[in-house]
Protein backbone atom coordinates (compact mmCIF):
# COMPACT_ATOMS: atom_id res chain seq x y z
CA UNK A 1 0.00 0.00 0.00
CA UNK A 2 1.41 3.36 -1.00
CA UNK A 3 0.45 6.63 0.56
CA UNK A 4 1.37 10.01 -0.85
CA UNK A 5 1.68 12.56 1.91
CA UNK A 6 0.37 16.04 1.53
CA UNK A 7 3.45 18.14 1.92
CA UNK A 8 3.20 20.91 4.51
CA UNK A 9 6.63 22.32 3.67
CA UNK A 10 8.25 23.51 0.49
CA UNK A 11 11.26 22.32 -1.47
CA UNK A 12 12.19 25.84 -2.46
CA UNK A 13 15.33 24.96 -4.44
CA UNK A 14 14.31 21.66 -5.99
CA UNK A 15 14.64 21.83 -9.79
CA UNK A 16 14.60 18.14 -10.76
CA UNK A 17 12.24 15.49 -9.42
CA UNK A 18 12.12 11.84 -10.50
CA UNK A 19 9.51 9.64 -8.81
CA UNK A 20 9.56 5.92 -9.56
CA UNK A 21 6.88 3.43 -8.62
CA UNK A 22 8.51 0.17 -9.60
CA UNK A 23 7.66 -3.19 -8.14
CA UNK A 24 6.59 -6.78 -8.54
CA UNK A 25 3.13 -6.22 -7.14
CA UNK A 26 0.40 -3.97 -8.44
CA UNK A 27 -0.21 -0.59 -6.89
CA UNK A 28 -3.53 -0.55 -5.12
CA UNK A 29 -6.39 0.40 -7.46
CA UNK A 30 -7.33 2.96 -4.81
CA UNK A 31 -4.04 4.86 -5.24
CA UNK A 32 -4.70 8.30 -6.67
CA UNK A 33 -1.89 9.47 -8.97
CA UNK A 34 -3.39 12.96 -8.88
CA UNK A 35 -2.16 13.22 -5.28
CA UNK A 36 1.37 13.54 -6.69
CA UNK A 37 0.44 17.12 -7.60
CA UNK A 38 1.29 17.97 -3.98
CA UNK A 39 4.97 17.43 -4.85
CA UNK A 40 4.67 19.90 -7.70
CA UNK A 41 2.97 22.46 -5.48
CA UNK A 42 5.68 22.04 -2.84
CA UNK A 43 8.42 22.67 -5.40
CA UNK A 44 7.98 26.20 -6.82
CA UNK A 45 11.32 26.12 -8.71
CA UNK A 46 10.81 22.67 -10.23
CA UNK A 47 11.84 22.61 -13.90
CA UNK A 48 11.88 18.88 -14.71
CA UNK A 49 9.45 16.24 -13.48
CA UNK A 50 9.82 12.57 -14.40
CA UNK A 51 7.25 10.08 -13.17
CA UNK A 52 7.89 6.42 -13.81
CA UNK A 53 5.32 3.67 -13.22
CA UNK A 54 6.43 0.11 -13.86
CA UNK A 55 3.97 -2.35 -12.45
CA UNK A 56 3.35 -5.84 -13.85
CA UNK A 57 -0.35 -5.80 -13.03
CA UNK A 58 -2.07 -2.44 -13.39
CA UNK A 59 -5.59 -2.59 -11.93
CA UNK A 60 -6.64 1.03 -11.89
CA UNK A 61 -9.95 2.23 -13.27
CA UNK A 62 -9.53 3.22 -16.89
CA UNK A 63 -10.69 6.62 -18.08
CA UNK A 64 -12.03 4.85 -21.19
CA UNK A 65 -15.70 4.08 -20.80
CA UNK A 66 -15.95 6.08 -17.58
CA UNK A 67 -18.73 8.64 -17.92
CA UNK A 68 -17.88 10.59 -14.76
CA UNK A 69 -15.98 13.85 -15.00
CA UNK A 70 -12.26 14.03 -14.44
CA UNK A 71 -11.31 15.32 -10.99
CA UNK A 72 -9.75 18.73 -10.87
CA UNK A 73 -7.62 20.28 -8.19
CA UNK A 74 -7.74 23.97 -7.36
CA UNK A 75 -5.58 25.91 -9.77
CA UNK A 76 -1.96 26.16 -8.73
CA UNK A 77 0.40 27.63 -11.28
CA UNK A 78 3.63 25.76 -11.80
CA UNK A 79 5.54 28.69 -13.26
CA UNK A 80 8.95 27.01 -13.57
CA UNK A 81 7.99 23.55 -14.82
CA UNK A 82 9.40 23.13 -18.34
CA UNK A 83 9.70 19.40 -18.97
CA UNK A 84 7.45 16.52 -17.88
CA UNK A 85 7.97 12.86 -18.74
CA UNK A 86 5.63 10.09 -17.69
CA UNK A 87 7.05 6.62 -18.32
CA UNK A 88 4.48 3.84 -18.16
CA UNK A 89 1.63 6.14 -19.11
CA UNK A 90 -1.61 4.17 -19.11
CA UNK A 91 -5.34 4.83 -19.23
CA UNK A 92 -5.67 4.96 -15.42
CA UNK A 93 -8.14 7.75 -14.72
CA UNK A 94 -6.10 9.37 -11.95
CA UNK A 95 -2.95 9.37 -14.14
CA UNK A 96 -4.87 11.14 -16.91
CA UNK A 97 -6.16 13.59 -14.28
CA UNK A 98 -2.59 14.28 -13.09
CA UNK A 99 -1.45 14.84 -16.67
CA UNK A 100 -4.33 17.25 -17.36
CA UNK A 101 -3.59 19.11 -14.11
CA UNK A 102 0.02 19.60 -15.20
CA UNK A 103 -0.89 20.72 -18.72
CA UNK A 104 -3.50 23.18 -17.47
CA UNK A 105 -1.34 24.68 -14.71
CA UNK A 106 2.25 24.69 -15.97
CA UNK A 107 2.46 28.01 -17.78
CA UNK A 108 6.12 27.52 -18.70
CA UNK A 109 5.76 23.94 -19.95
CA UNK A 110 7.80 23.34 -23.11
CA UNK A 111 7.81 19.54 -23.45
CA UNK A 112 5.46 16.74 -22.40
CA UNK A 113 6.50 13.14 -23.08
CA UNK A 114 4.03 10.32 -22.51
CA UNK A 115 5.86 6.99 -22.84
CA UNK A 116 3.39 4.15 -23.31
CA UNK A 117 6.16 1.55 -23.78
CA UNK A 118 7.23 1.56 -20.13
CA UNK A 119 10.66 2.77 -21.19
CA UNK A 120 11.33 -0.14 -23.56
CA UNK A 121 11.93 2.12 -26.53
CA UNK A 122 15.26 3.25 -25.15
CA UNK A 123 16.52 0.30 -23.13
CA UNK A 124 16.70 -2.68 -25.47
CA UNK A 125 12.98 -2.87 -26.05
CA UNK A 126 10.99 -1.70 -29.01
CA UNK A 127 13.54 0.18 -31.03
CA UNK A 128 13.80 -0.13 -34.75
CA UNK A 129 17.29 -0.56 -36.07
CA UNK A 130 18.56 -1.28 -39.54
CA UNK A 131 17.58 -4.96 -39.51
CA UNK A 132 14.89 -5.65 -36.94
CA UNK A 133 12.90 -4.36 -34.04
CA UNK A 134 14.00 -5.65 -30.66
CA UNK A 135 10.96 -7.30 -29.01
CA UNK A 136 9.11 -6.02 -25.99
CA UNK A 137 7.94 -8.60 -23.49
CA UNK A 138 4.36 -9.82 -23.91
CA UNK A 139 3.70 -8.88 -20.28
CA UNK A 140 4.53 -5.24 -21.01
CA UNK A 141 2.27 -5.22 -24.07
CA UNK A 142 -0.59 -6.63 -22.01
CA UNK A 143 -0.13 -4.10 -19.21
CA UNK A 144 0.04 -1.26 -21.67
CA UNK A 145 -3.38 -1.72 -23.20
CA UNK A 146 -2.05 0.26 -26.15
CA UNK A 147 -5.41 1.03 -27.78
CA UNK A 148 -6.87 2.36 -24.52
CA UNK A 149 -3.77 4.42 -23.77
CA UNK A 150 -3.73 6.07 -27.17
CA UNK A 151 -7.47 6.75 -27.03
CA UNK A 152 -7.09 8.28 -23.55
CA UNK A 153 -4.35 10.59 -24.82
CA UNK A 154 -6.36 11.64 -27.89
CA UNK A 155 -9.58 12.14 -25.93
CA UNK A 156 -8.40 13.79 -22.73
CA UNK A 157 -4.88 15.21 -23.15
CA UNK A 158 -4.08 16.30 -26.72
CA UNK A 159 -6.75 18.99 -26.90
CA UNK A 160 -5.52 20.62 -23.69
CA UNK A 161 -1.86 20.86 -24.71
CA UNK A 162 -1.06 24.42 -25.82
CA UNK A 163 0.52 24.80 -29.27
CA UNK A 164 3.76 26.07 -27.71
CA UNK A 165 4.25 22.72 -25.92
CA UNK A 166 5.90 19.83 -27.72
CA UNK A 167 3.85 16.70 -27.04
CA UNK A 168 5.71 13.46 -27.67
CA UNK A 169 3.81 10.18 -27.36
CA UNK A 170 6.13 7.17 -27.36
CA UNK A 171 4.26 4.18 -28.79
CA UNK A 172 5.25 0.58 -29.47
CA UNK A 173 6.74 -0.01 -32.91
CA UNK A 174 3.82 -0.35 -35.31
CA UNK A 175 5.80 -2.68 -37.61
CA UNK A 176 6.53 -5.28 -34.96
CA UNK A 177 3.80 -4.79 -32.37
CA UNK A 178 0.52 -4.44 -34.21
CA UNK A 179 -2.11 -2.83 -32.01
CA UNK A 180 -5.76 -3.84 -32.29
CA UNK A 181 -8.06 -1.18 -33.66
CA UNK A 182 -10.21 0.79 -31.29
CA UNK A 183 -13.46 -0.64 -32.71
CA UNK A 184 -14.14 -2.48 -29.46
CA UNK A 185 -14.46 0.81 -27.55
Amino acid sequence: MISTPMLPSKFCRLKYLHISLIGDEAISPDYDYLSLASFLEASPCLETFIFEVRQPDMKHDSVIGDTSCLKRLPQYHHNSLRSVTIVGFCSAKSLVELTCHIVENASSLERLTLDTTHGCHSSGGCSVNKYRCLPMGRDILMVMEAPRVLLAIRTHVEGKVPSRVVLKVVEPCSRCHAVEHLDAF
